[in-house]
């Protein structure tokens, strides 16, 4: 029909078969596991990771709170938060989160479907049919009524079925299993990249939160000084007045940038799912560059990504069942007949041997219209395959520009932050020997803060645009739900 036609790529040829399976699956993935740098301890080529149990450490709290020294009374959220680093988010995710928990029930669904299709349709059962009628009367010639023997009429008649119809079935059903595992697996990757981001960003609003809080704690003592410096008469009321209006203006972006932090700690509790620790868990750890090079090059994610994009494996399980499908049609075409012995007794004692043969004849409808739709729904799912492919190279692409740009931002606001802050220290020590006034100090102060706001904004839009490459190469550093083995397999 003039549509091009690709082959079905090489991973998804049996991918779950044999024993071997998982770790062909894990080779397929490894890309992206050294892509991301956070295969858990315990994850391994043979086994899926074992996600900690949720537990409240103590020390890891006490240590956590230490470094956050920029809390005072007021500040404080609770005092047994339980911080998680982005190794256990992403565990914790993957075992608990109620998204993949119930998108991995269609994996059992899937499994007795396919050993439905294996089996006989209960529609080629033999059937029997006996007819019995005792009560035979008959008029000799002289008119008298008199009883005949019994009518005795036994047929067996047995379904056949021609054109292979059974593996065609199975062959569809062996598609749309293999379709349901890539689709669980798609699901675990996207839930565990916006875990990756939520984490990311959340840590990312808890700096900005830092941030504030410094700069506020600094506008507070800098109205504690020039008051008792008024009260010496070493600094003016108009001093103190702008140092508090400055005070009050930063404590209003410190409630902002709270507000901020707890809506992100709140997406990151609902999307990592476990509800004993819903308003306690919390991001923990640094925001840092994450560690990349693109020293593969681009056509090696490229290639990593059509090999391993679970949509790409799953297009080509839905064009290697609609195949199926239009074989499948074109069988049947073929009219099921059925075949079996015959016996018969009539009224006289006379016993009848035979077969007997009957066979639907497709007069009204042949099935053609039937093929062609299924012909149809196959060019269809090429095209969709051939649409992913070409999707995946654009966002793979696009990804890699987008990491690039993220890179150089990173390197451009730390290479400007360090000057800023040199100067900042100076203008200190130079207001505390009296040879500059506070309108400067305060300008100064602004101008480190928010060369410190930039360099978290770059991070943060590094950690996002290194989430979009995750997502554009396609693997998962954690496999967790796709059994070793296919149904009905050693």
């Amino acid at each position: 029909m003039g549509t091009r036609r690709l082959a079905t790529p090489r991973v998804f040829e049996s991918p779950w078969s044999g024993n071997a399976a998982p770790v062909f699956l894990f080779a397929q993935m490894l890309p992206a596991v050294l892509l991301l740098g956070l295969l858990p301890k315990g994850a391994s080529a043979d086994g899926a990771p074992t996600p900690p149990q949720p537990q409240l450490s103590h020390d890891s709290v006490h240590s956590t709170n230490e470094t956050r020294g920029y809390r005072s009374n007021e500040l404080e959220t609770g005092s047994h938060e339980v911080p998680l680093n982005l190794q256990t988010a992403l565990q914790w995710t993957l075992q608990y989160n109620p998204t993949l928990i119930a998108t991995r029930q269609n994996a059992a669904v899937s499994v007795e479907a396919l050993a439905v299709a294996r089996q006989f349709p209960t529609s080629l059962n033999p059937s029997v049919s006996v007819t019995l009628q005792p009560w035979v009367f008959a008029r000799d010639s002289k008119g008298a009524v008199e009883q005949l023997q019994t009518l005795v009429s036994v047929t067996w008649s047995q379904p056949i079925e021609l054109g292979g119809r059974t593996a065609y079935r199975t062959a569809i059903a062996q598609a749309s299993y293999d379709q349901t595992r890539w689709n669980i697996l798609q699901v675990e990757l996207s839930t565990l990249v916006e875990t990756y981001r939520t984490h990311q960003t959340a840590v990312y609003r808890q700096g900005k939160l830092r941030v504030a809080a410094e700069l506020l704690a600094f506008n507070r003592r800098l109205v504690e000084v020039l008051r008792r410096q008024m009260e010496a008469n070493q600094a003016t009321a108009a001093d103190v007045l702008v140092a508090e209006v400055e005070s009050q203006s930063t404590a209003e972006q410190f409630q902002a940038a709270r507000r901020e932090a707890m809506a992100t700690t709140t997406k990151l509790r609902q999307q990592i799912g476990v509800p004993e620790y819903a308003a306690l868990a919390e991001a923990g750890g640094d925001l840092v560059l994450p560690q990349f090079d693109l020293a593969a090059g681009e056509e090696a994610l490229i290639a990593s990504a059509l090999a391993c994009r679970p949509e790409i494996q799953s297009a080509a399980a839905q064009v290697a069942g609609s195949r199926a499908a239009v074989s499948l049609a074109q069988a049947d075409r073929i009219p099921i007949f059925s075949i079996g012995p015959a016996y018969e007794k009539d009224e006289s004692g006379s016993c009848f041997y035979g077969m007997t043969v009957t066979t639907p004849v497709p007069i009204l409808n042949s099935g053609r219209r039937l093929v062609a739709q299924r012909e149809a729904e196959h060019s269809r799912d090429h095209v969709g395959l051939d649409q992913a492919q070409r999707r995946t190279i654009t966002e793979v692409r696009a990804a890699v520009a987008q990491w690039k740009v993220a890179q150089d931002s990173v390197a451009q606001t730390i290479q400007r932050l360090t000057p800023i802050q040199a100067q900042m220290a100076r203008m200190e020590r130079l207001y505390q020997a009296g040879q500059t006034d506070l309108l400067r100090l305060l300008l100064v102060r602004q101008r480190a803060m928010e060369a410190e706001n930039a360099r978290l904004d770059a991070l943060w839009q590094s950690t996002q645009a290194y989430a979009d490459l995750l997502a554009a190469v396609g693997v998962s550093p954690l496999i967790g739900s796709v059994p070793p083995t296919s149904p009905g397999q050693p």
